[in-house]
């Protein structure tokens, strides 16, 4: 047997190690199975969730006003804290791709071992003879270490490329927390007055209930003993259903207010709180009508969040188009690396190279017609989307504003409402007769004044719900631009200062003269031969809520602050 054959046949065992792996890797994917989560695991998911949900709360001290509300809302509310880690991401991103701006450095370390000699023949290229020996430059065993050092130009320009994308994207993580913020403020005002209106009437709403069921069932035992002719008694009976009906319309509206500003501000459910809204009732009376549409609507065009994230994206659909023309240019890489080798035929075993290296795909400049065609398209859609929105932007403010016009006069208007049938309640209760035909007249005039206080309260809150919308619309920043207290307190008398400055801003909060209110009544016609004064009654209506009645075909009405 020659060297060269127990060379080529010595014995192996590495030869099995890739049959071994196989096999291993074969029995590694069948052991796995799907595992569900098991119950005591799903309830301490449960009961850490619900720990943390709580976690570092403020208790709530005394009455909760408005601001306070909003503090709790920005300081506790999961939705704002989401979009808060969102903006957070965003950051960390930005700051990661601006490592891949960075040349790249790699350093490796390998062992390699054969299972034979690594050997060859040669030729002579001039005669052609084959030798019949065998070389070898390779031991069979050797380790190898190596550092390479490489820039990428044009790696380096789609990395610049993309961090300046990534700083935009930070920009409308910002846009989208301030919608956030301002998208709580609109609820937490809506949920309040909701809530503040359920506090006010629902008490006396609840015991009139109770009493309307006691006249009920007096006046059925009143008709079964003959006392009231039957059709007085239906007649009264149905009245008293009627205004039953009616408030738990009512309460059905508000009965759920409370929770749903709980669930706002993040407090746990079925936490009893009470609400301070008495210092906001003067100013939401005070506020007068909007000094200037069209500057809200500029104010809108240039605050809006949506219409801001609508420019950062124009900004990295630009910067789409110059990553997509870098694509096109010659690639030109550099790199200097130290490398060693153990193979003890090498005569040297440390040595270090530099090089370069320039590659263009040459079939690609064939796609650059259609590239820019697509970034030209991008760009269209994009302008074509924001102008769209911007149509519905100005669109919201005059809905807004003009919400906001309706309910004020709507509030001046139930107001007088309440105060005529609170007095009509006080003369009533003062003149009535010691009878049972007079006492249920008088409580349905205390159940109507009860509703009358109520509608008071609900346009009132509806006045407030329209202000939150009108500040909604333009784009108005609830969080003033000094950092957040920590405390709730604090928190709270920044968040008051920021509104009130907006409002002033935007609002003429100056108590204005009365200005009359003049409705056009206009003759109409009663039954023939009926002898009954329609207009005259309507005229005799107004003139109670104090609205000046005017001649038919006139301007309306005209509402003015009081």
């Amino acid at each position: 047997m020659t060297p060269t054959s127990s060379l080529r046949r010595s014995p192996s065992p590495l030869r099995l190690l890739p049959l071994a792996a196989v096999v291993l890797a074969t029995l590694g994917g069948c052991a796995v199975a799907p595992e569900p989560v098991s119950v005591a695991e799903r309830s301490e998911r449960v009961r850490d969730d619900v720990a943390t949900l709580f976690k570092d709360m403020e208790p709530v001290a005394g009455d909760v006003t408005l601001h306070e509300a909003f503090a709790r809302a920005l300081k506790y509310n999961y939705d704002y804290r989401l979009r808060s880690m969102e903006r957070s991401m965003a950051e960390a991103q930005l700051d990661l791709s601006k490592y891949d701006m960075l040349p790249r450095l790699t350093a490796s370390a390998g062992y390699t071992s054969r299972s034979n000699d690594a050997g060859a023949r040669s030729v002579d290229l001039a005669t052609g003879v084959e030798s019949n020996l065998f070389s070898g430059a390779q031991e069979r065993t050797r380790n190898t270490q190596n550092a390479v050092l490489a820039w990428n130009v044009l790696d380096f320009g789609v990395s610049y490329v993309r961090a300046q994308q990534q700083a935009n994207q930070v920009l409308i993580a910002e846009e989208r927390k301030r919608k956030v913020v301002q998208n709580i403020s609109q609820d937490v005002r809506q949920a309040f007055w909701r809530a503040y209106v359920a506090q006010q009437t629902l008490p006396r709403m609840d015991a009139l209930l109770g009493r309307l069921k006691e006249a009920l069932a007096r006046s059925g035992r009143m008709e079964q003993e003959k006392m009231m002719p039957p059709m007085q008694a239906l007649a009264y009976q149905r009245a008293l259903l009627d205004l039953h009906s009616q408030i738990v319309m009512r309460r059905q509206e508000l009965v759920l207010a409370k929770s749903e500003l709980s669930a706002l501000i993040n407090l746990r459910p079925g936490t009893e709180i009470r609400l301070a809204a008495a210092d906001q009732e003067a100013p939401a009376a005070a506020l007068h009508r909007l000094d200037d549409l069209d500057a809200l609507d500029q104010a809108a065009l240039n605050n809006r969040p949506e219409l801001r994230e609508e420019d950062y994206r124009k900004k990295i659909t630009v910067l789409d188009g110059r990553k997509a023309l870098l694509g096109f240019l010659p690639g030109l890489e550099f790199n200097l690396s130290h490398n060693r080798d153990s193979n003890k035929f090498l005569l040297n075993n440390s040595w270090s190279e530099a090089g370069g290296l320039v590659s263009l795909n040459l079939l690609r400049a064939f796609s650059y017609p259609s590239a820019m065609k697509a970034q030209e398209s991008a760009l269209q859609l994009g302008d074509t989307r924001r102008v769209a929105l911007t149509m519905a932007v100005l669109t919201q403010v005059r809905i807004a504003a003009q919400r906001y016009q309706e309910a004020q006069a709507d509030y001046q208007i139930s107001r007088q409402g309440a105060e005529v049938d609170s007095r009509i309640e006080k003369l009533m209760a003062d003149g009535i007769k010691a009878s049972s035909e007079s006492g249920m007249e008088l409580l349905r005039v205390q159940v109507k004044s009860a509703l009358s206080d109520m509608q008071r309260y609900m346009a009132l809150a509806n006045l407030q719900i329209a202000y939150a919308r009108v500040a909604n619309s333009v784009g108005a920043d609830l969080l003033p631009d000094v950092p957040q207290a920590q405390s709730v307190a604090a928190f709270t008398a920044q968040l008051s200062k920021a509104d009130q400055q907006w409002r002033k801003t935007n609002f003429n909060t100056a108590r204005a003269v009365p200005v009359a209110l003049g409705v056009g009544v206009s003759p109409i016609m009663a039954p023939a031969g009926s002898g009954i004064d329609l207009a005259g009654m309507m005229r005799t209506r107004l003139a109670s809520l104090g609205v000046a009645p005017g001649a038919a075909g006139g301007d309306g009405a005209t509402i003015g602050a009081t």
